[in-house]
């Protein structure tokens, strides 16, 4: 039985969650940048989910020892709520559900299944900031390009013994449930027919190893991001606050804007740019003659720049052009 299927196709991840829990029509598909959700797992306070989690404990053991109805409602609320704000807590969700369900159908609350539920919905808070720090501690000695390069199979074998973690704060790899199936035309992948979050966060973690991609922080907004492309690159795609651009359109900006200020020349055709263009609204000079010289000004600039002329004598030029 699976509730979540996974899978990555390019520089995409894919999820598809079926709340009847067998390979029916999907009830939720979604899909994001690769690597999203683990990266986002990481960002997430964990702190907040506690006090929701224990209340949605909290009722699921009334439901099961008091066939209290209204509380596994109430909990079911509470998961329908709570996996707005992660797809690895959606998997929650579709298994209480189909749990839920078949409660309803024969009526048989309490059962073993039912006490195992209740144990991992108690243990989960402690067990999300757990594999919260696993992650953190496989990309500083795996997948982090800065801090441990950047081949994650060597360095994988090097802080793995068989499937035993040699650093006990990693990730331990277990099996998982892969299959492999066409996931698009033309196209097919290992698929995850995942039933817990850990498989989730395990099929992402060695998908990076095996493919050889390392993550980075973002020089923009300081987030890890996978880099599927140019291992060099130091921003990522996502958009920056309150604008349109992305971090790597921002990062390129800056980096350009950082090295005209450094540079002589173009600080030697700002400054009488500025000038003149002051000039048009003293009635000093028309448009037409402005435009003019900025177009002969980047010119000399551009034989300056090949050392065709040298910086004094395109300083000169602009004083008496």
């Amino acid at each position: 039985m699976w509730y979540v299927k996974m899978y990555f196709s390019e520089k995409r991840e894919f999820f598809q969650c079926d709340a009847s829990g067998i390979q029916g029509v999907p009830s939720v598909d979604r899909e994001f940048p690769f690597l999203e959700s683990l990266l986002t797992f990481l960002e997430m306070d964990c702190g907040e989910l506690t006090p929701i989690l224990q209340r949605i404990a909290d009722r699921w053991s009334r439901l099961i020892t008091e066939f209290d109805r209204d509380a596994g409602t109430e909990a079911m609320v509470e998961l329908g709520q709570l996996k707005s704000r992660h797809i690895y807590l959606e998997l929650l969700y579709v298994r209480w559900y189909d749990r839920f369900s078949r409660m309803g159908i024969y009526g048989d609350w309490g059962s073993a299944e039912d006490e195992q539920m209740l144990a991992e919905l108690r243990d989960l808070p402690e067990q999300l900031l757990l594999y919260q720090k696993q992650v953190q501690r496989f990309f500083d000695l795996v997948l982090d390009v800065d801090s441990a390069g950047r081949d994650p199979q060597q360095q994988a074998a090097k802080n793995y013994l068989h499937d035993s973690p040699k650093d006990p704060g990693l990730f331990r790899f277990r099996p998982i449930p892969l299959s492999f199936e066409p996931v698009e035309p033309g196209r097919c992948s290992p698929v995850l027919y995942s039933a817990s979050i850990p498989d989730m966060i395990d099929y992402s973690l060695r998908s990076c190893v095996e493919r050889g991609i390392t993550v980075r922080r973002c020089k923009n907004c300081g987030r890890y991001f996978p880099q599927t492309g140019r291992v060099s690159a130091e921003y990522c795609e996502r958009p920056v606050p309150r604008g349109q651009q992305t971090c790597r359109e921002a990062g390129a900006f800056q980096q350009w804007t950082k090295k005209q200020s450094d540079d002589p020349v173009f600080k030697a055709y700002r400054k009488e740019y500025k000038k003149r263009f002051a000039w048009i609204k003293a009635g000093r000079i028309s448009d037409t003659d402005f435009y003019a010289w900025s177009e002969q000004a980047r010119e000399m600039k551009k034989k300056c720049d090949r050392d065709v002329i040298t910086l004094e004598e395109y300083v000169e030029w602009l004083k008496n052009s």
